[in-house]
């Protein structure tokens, strides 16, 4: 089982996740967008007990109906997302320790991807969310 780890801009929080079985794909919407301040956000997906929070407090915060972001209160890095029912948690791409560790397979929300942001990887793409997603 491979784990690794992750965490904010400034340290002061930090996570493990374990990446095997991970569901992994980038999220064009527009919450996604506004959150993380960016074109896209990668995420993996993994079942709640392969994550934790091994430093630090993240703060949530409840971006839309039945999902909390998670954010670090001092620097504002977005870390991870949680859905209502407790089927998965979202860790953002780009605060593992090791980005190489896993890959997007998909794009989800495509049809609220901006259109000024080319998309010529190959992967496939769902007009909303991958229907895979936990």
């Amino acid at each position: 089982m491979a784990r690794i780890g992750g965490g904010c801009l400034c340290g002061a929080v930090r996570y493990a996740v374990e990446t095997d079985g991970a569901v992994v794909d980038f999220c064009h919407c527009t919450s996604c967008r506004r959150a993380g301040g960016a074109a896209a956000v990668a995420w993996m997906q993994v079942p709640p007990p392969a994550f934790a929070v091994v430093a630090g407090t993240a703060r949530g915060y409840a971006s839309s109906a039945g999902m909390t972001r998670f954010f670090c209160p001092a620097c504002g890095s977005q870390l991870f997302m949680t859905d209502r029912e407790g089927r998965s948690v979202g860790v953002t791409l780009g605060t593992l320790d090791d980005p190489e560790a896993v890959r997007p397979t998909a794009h989800g929300f495509d049809a609220e991807r901006p259109s000024w942001l080319p998309v010529c990887d190959g992967l496939p793409r769902f007009d909303g969310a991958p229907p895979y997603d936990l």
